[in-house]
């Protein structure tokens, strides 16, 4: 073991001597090593360096700075909701944007969604309709895939209007 490693010292000392020649001609010519042992900090890395790449030409870039200062004007103002109809954007689109160009919209309170609007002609016409599955003797689920309507709907239909819709039995297997 130790010759194979005094082979490998042999093998590399015409390295070593050219270093030792380096360093020797370094501290003649006013060189000075540093012995304190810390190492120097790693330079900053150029801002420029920390941005993504911008890979979209130079007409299509000037459109969307424009675009980003009308909803930079806008942000503070409007509604995301608002902006996005303005612009004729989606609610994906603005947020990427927004997270691109550190734009941030002040909070706003939700506003509340209006409550589920009964539609009585609707109603009426479907019940109309869930009779005529009753009469040719269609299944509850048949019946919502031939009026196009959930099963939540057709459940709410009977219990309101009181239809007596038969379950079918199930089959022999």
């Amino acid at each position: 073991m130790i010759s194979i490693l005094q082979n490998e010292v042999e093998r590399l000392r015409p390295a070593s001597d050219e270093l030792a020649a380096q360093v020797a001609q370094f501290l003649a010519a006013g060189g000075k090593i540093d012995s304190s042992g810390q190492s120097k900090p790693r330079p900053e890395v150029l801002a420029s360096l920390k941005q993504p790449p911008f890979f979209q030409r130079q007409a299509v870039k000037a459109e969307t700075d424009l675009q980003v200062a009308r909803i930079r004007e806008m942000a503070p103002t409007m509604s995301r909701r608002d902006i996005c109809e303005k612009e004729g954007i989606t609610l994906g689109v603005l947020k990427g944007i927004a997270g691109r160009y550190g734009i941030t919209f002040p909070i706003r309170p939700k506003q509340p969604s209006p409550p589920n609007k009964v539609d009585s002609i609707r109603d009426a016409f479907l019940v109309v309709r869930i009779g005529e599955c009753i009469a040719a003797g269609v299944s509850r689920q048949q019946c919502c895939i031939k009026l196009k309507i959930s099963s939540t709907l057709l459940y709410r239909l009977i219990k309101q209007y009181e239809i007596d819709y038969p379950k079918l039995k199930p089959a022999f297997r």
